[in-house]
């Protein structure tokens, strides 16, 4: 964070702005500069060998400042420790308890966090104020000390330098001291340390409101500064500070008989209520006045002077203090006559003590200016702390010398008291000392009165002493302040009265306010925490009086954490203030968003924290009840077709179904096909809030649709969505269903050009991806027969490109399908008889193709291959019909001629044909024994001739050409006396020529290619 260079204004040169007294050290130092001065300098400490060395700055660590708060309550031991207990201190102003030579305790808080290095050295510097022109306030800073109790196991005692000087001061204060404080931390420990600093005799003096102790970061040996730190600082009010004093009396008797002395001590001298809103406010105080009155022996002739010097320690712990004491003759310090000192005179707490009565007779002549005057001096020692006080105080009296006989032998003691201060009363309760004495008016012990309340001691003739103890009380919780009055006269028989006081006890009473947050959120918004999420709620409370102040507060609600919760701010001036929240969601990668759950009632609250007639407000509380604060996120669906669809269509309106947290049964919306997106709706015609979950969008099915994508991506058949809070805050959830309207192929088959009304059947297949060079992919296969009229349907198409096939078309019949355009024979094994075209579908496409079959003659021929399949010995697993078994019982009983002999098959037994194996041996290229002769030239051509001669034997169409090549095939084969498995000779050159010819010409038939006429 960035700071003003002077850390914070001070009196007479800038206003003061103060902070909380928490600050979080940067990971780093942002300013260049500076470090580099910083790193020159620590290298030039460690050659000269200062102590303690600088450390780096302290990385991400967090630290506290905090001082005792003294409601006048707090006093130390002797010896110390000057430690006060955990709940005194604060990061506020510390009260109005704290006096000159105080001991004021202090404590830093080092917390570093997660992001602090493992281990890591590094030097701050405490602070305090020290000169403002001549006036001065801190004169010490102790060695702080590691608080074993409040620290990790792994924190250690600190390296700390020696008490500097620095001018000039913090924010343009004339002077500062300050230590320097070496620190070894580990990350995510706490390390604390305590340490004091002494109010200079004469703080009370100190120019401005409030004397500041800060903490900072070393610029160099004898320079700090505390912008890297935010300038964090606790403070003591200057003008509730009161003054070490000394107070004195003094007098003088010649040629009397006796002299008397009286003296007067408060116990307390200070008395304060405290906060009147703590827990532990008694409106009760005790305070002891004793009256102590000496009767001296006088020596006739001399002077006999008396001077009592009184201390008065306002301070929290026991103070030493030195008195000299000078009597002068006459009015002035010209003549010293005597010379007395106390000695080393501990004067407890919050106590007058008489330190020093300094008795001396002297010569008649030294009276001969018929007066004396006293000078008393004191000096101060610090045993606790062994550093020298610097300063001192003075306290002046005189007498005028009376004169007479021996007399005075008797004196009468009479004291009065009173109280003033709104709500103040006091109370004599009882009497001690050796004489009881009487009050006069009238008074009755225990009497809560303002006084005044007198007493007289009777006439007495020795020395004595009362002792008056008394109750201070306040009128309930009330702010106030006052004092205690109290004075007591001695009047010898025939002397001057003697006047002792009057002895002031001051009274006060404050108050500190204490301001509740509390916090609560709903489930509801509990329920979006996952897991490493939390909600940080962050309070930031400011005065209506003080527009300097701000404290920051925070909550933290992690998954599962009871609701609500509360953070109190306490030691709070009383004022009106004002309480500001920011609710921040954090996520698993601790980022921070704002605005997922707010107070529907506002932000800030205002809580009254004020004095009214004097009564303080001690408690309040600001309360924030947190929900969610963004829409809820909602779903639409819409519907696209193809084709498209208009109202009426059996496509145009569709149903669909939301499921998932808090649906129940489901919510179902309807979405007309191309109309835009409609919105899932409750009751009312309201969206359906989304809870976190899972959810999913189902459509309604339709027949002759299929579903085609959904939000584009065709693997998917449903619509699903996961809501997670807060991401999801006022999200809409889209689904986008696209269906298409399946085509349908409509063929309707004729026999002879007549419906079929016999046992004829025709099979077909529709496909995709065949070709003349593929068979491709049967989708669906259906018979055409007298059963469905010869009219089939091929449904469930989707939009495409498909062929129809006709399959098992028989030899010698003509199907109208090879006719059409672009009609094809598929591989098939070589088995052309199957015949196919292509055709291309849309969406919703029906299409009718009308085609017929007529038996032989005239039809088509069929090829080798199909031949060797539809056999009774065909070698393939098919289960074609016998079609060449049967075609050779046709032929019988010539048979079919091979050269000079003939292949046969059975009337008796069509089915099975006595020469089938011989058949298929030749069209398959092979002798009759089944050696493969592929590559000659007579087996070729007789393999297509054994099928040109089945084909004609089936009825297939002929001509002229063909019948002749069959001829001369025949002849060539008898030429060279073909046998089936042999033949004579060696073919010519010109006999192969020709055999190959005649090859091509019958294989161009067999596959019904217009060249095998031509």
């Amino acid at each position: 964070m960035e700071m003003d260079s002077n850390c914070f204004g001070r009196r007479r040169k800038a206003p003061r702005t103060h902070s909380s007294a928490t600050a979080m050290t940067p990971g780093g130092d942002k300013r260049p500069l500076l470090t580099f001065f910083r790193l020159l300098l620590t290298t030039l400490l460690l050659v000269l060998g200062a102590s303690p060395a600088f450390a780096t700055d302290p990385s991400h660590v967090n630290f506290t400042l905090e001082g005792c708060r003294n409601d006048g309550s707090i006093t130390f031991p002797v010896g110390g420790p000057f430690v006060c207990p955990d709940a005194a201190y604060t990061t506020g102003n510390l009260g109005k308890g704290w006096n000159e030579l105080d001991l004021v305790p202090h404590r830093v808080t080092a917390a570093a966090g997660n992001s602090a290095p493992s281990n890591q050295i590094y030097t701050i510097a405490v602070v305090a104020d020290n000169l403002s022109g001549t006036a001065p306030g801190y004169d010490v800073v102790s060695v702080p000390v590691l608080n074993t109790s409040l620290s990790s196991g792994s924190c250690t005692a600190p390296t700390v330098g020696a008490q500097t000087n620095m001018t000039p001061g913090l924010g343009g204060l004339d002077q500062s001291i300050f230590r320097l404080v070496t620190i070894t931390q580990a990350k995510n420990t706490t390390c604390v340390y305590d340490y004091y600093e002494r109010l200079a005799l004469g703080s009370h003096l100190f120019p401005g409101s409030s004397l500041h102790s800060n903490l900072a970061l070393p610029t160099g040996a004898s320079t700090v500064d505390c912008s890297g730190l935010g300038c964090r600082d606790v403070s003591i009010p200057v003008k509730e500070i009161l003054p070490q004093e000394l107070r004195k009396d003094m007098s003088a008797k010649q040629d009397t008989d006796f002299t008397w002395n009286i003296t007067k001590e408060a116990n307390p001298t200070k008395v304060s209520f405290g906060n009147v809103c703590s827990k532990d406010f008694s409106d009760q105080k005790p305070v002891e006045i004793t009256i102590t009155w000496t009767k001296s022996a006088a020596i006739p002739g001399v002077v006999t002077v008396t001077t009592n010097v009184y201390a008065k320690n306002p301070a929290s712990r026991t103070i030493t203090v030195n008195v000299t004491d000078k009597i002068y003759k006459g009015t002035t310090q010209a003549n010293l006559l005597d010379t007395a000192n106390s000695g080393d005179k501990d004067v407890p707490a919050a106590t007058e003590l008489l330190v020093l009565t300094h008795t001396k007779v002297l010569l008649a002549e030294d009276g001969s200016d018929g007066s004396l005057n006293d000078v008393a001096t004191a000096t101060y020692i610090d045993k606790a702390t062994g550093i020298a006080v610097p300063g001192n105080t003075e306290a002046k009296a005189s007498a005028t010398i009376g004169t007479g006989t021996t007399t005075n032998a008797t004196a009468v003691i009479t004291d009065t008291e009173s109280i003033s201060g709104n709500f103040l009363k006091f109370s004599v309760d009882s009497l001690g000392g050796s004489v009881s004495g009487s009050f006069n008016p009238a008074y009755t012990l225990g009497t809560q009165t303002t006084g005044p309340v007198g007493w007289t001691s009777g006439e007495q003739s020795t020395s004595g002493s009362v002792v008056f103890n008394k109750t201070i009380h306040l009128a309930g919780q009330k702010i106030t302040s006052g004092t205690l009055t109290d004075t007591a006269t001695l009047t010898p028989k025939d002397g001057t009265a003697q006047v002792s006081g009057p002895v002031n006890v001051t009274i006060n009473s404050d108050a500190s306010a204490e301001l509740t947050i509390k916090k609560s959120i709903d489930a509801e918004a509990m329920s979006f925490l996952g897991t490493g999420e939390k909600y940080v709620i962050k309070f930031t409370i400011t005065r209506l009086g003080d527009a300097s102040y701000k404290a920051e507060k925070e909550l933290t609600f992690n998954p599962g954490d009871a609701s609500p919760k509360s953070v109190v701010l306490d030691s709070l001036v009383p004022d009106t203030y004002l309480v500001t929240e920011e609710a921040l969601f954090v996520n698993a990668s601790n980022v921070s968003t704002s605005g997922v759950i707010a107070d529907p009632s506002g932000s800030q609250r205002t809580v009254n924290l004020n004095v009214v007639d004097s009564s303080p407000t001690c408690t309040g509380t600001a309360e924030f009840n947190n929900k969610r604060a963004f829409g809820p996120a909602t779903a639409q669906v819409q519907k696209i077709t193809d084709p498209t669809q208009q109202s009426g269509d059996d496509g145009y309106a569709w149903t669909f179904t939301l499921t998932g947290p808090g649906t129940g049964s489901g919510v179902t919306a309807v979405a007309n096909a191309g109309q835009g997106y409609v919105t899932f709706q409750v009751g009312g015609g309201q969206p359906f809030s989304l809870s976190e979950g899972s959810y999913t969008v189902t459509e309604t099915t339709k027949a002759d649709w299929d579903l085609n994508s959904v939000n584009g991506d065709t693997t998917l058949k449903t619509c699903t969505f996961t809501v997670d809070y807060p991401a999801d805050a006022s999200k809409v959830f889209s689904c986008t269903f696209k269906n298409i309207k399946r085509a349908q192929v409509q063929v309707i088959k004729t026999f002879q050009g007549l419906p079929i009304t016999g046992s004829e059947a025709f099979t077909f297949s529709l496909r995709t991806g065949a070709s003349a060079s593929s068979d491709g992919t049967k989708l669906q296969t259906l018979v055409a027969s007298s059963l469905n009229g010869g009219t089939i349907a091929f449904d469930k198409v989707v939009p495409g490109t498909y062929q129809l096939c006709e399959e098992g078309v028989l030899p010698g019949w003509t199907a109208t399908l090879a006719s059409l355009p672009g009609a094809f024979f598929p591989p098939n094994g070589g088995d052309n008889s199957t015949v196919c075209v292509g055709f291309t579908l849309n969406a919703g496409d029906f299409k009718q193709i009308t085609l017929d079959n007529a038996p032989p003659p005239g039809g088509n021929a069929r090829t080798i291959g199909y031949w060797k399949n539809w056999s009774s010995c065909k070698q393939s697993n098919g289960k074609q019909a016998p079609v060449l078994d049967q075609t050779m019982a046709s032929a019988e009983p010539t048979g079919i001629q091979v050269d000079s002999f003939y292949l046969h098959g059975s009337v008796a037994t069509p089915n099975t044909a006595p020469d089938c194996s011989k058949a298929v041996s030749l069209l398959n290229k092979s002798t009759f024994s089944g050696t493969k002769k592929a590559s000659d030239p007579l087996f070729n051509m007789t393999a297509q001739l054994v099928g040109a001669e089945l084909n004609y034997a089936a009825g297939a169409a002929k001509c002229a050409k063909v019948t002749d090549a069959i001829k001369q095939a025949n002849d060539l084969l008898t030429k060279y006396q073909f046998t089936g498995n042999s033949y004579t000779g060696k073919l010519s050159a010109a006999d192969a020529s020709l055999a190959n010819s005649l090859a091509t010409r019958l294989d161009n038939y067999n596959n019904n290619l217009p060249s095998a006429c031509q």
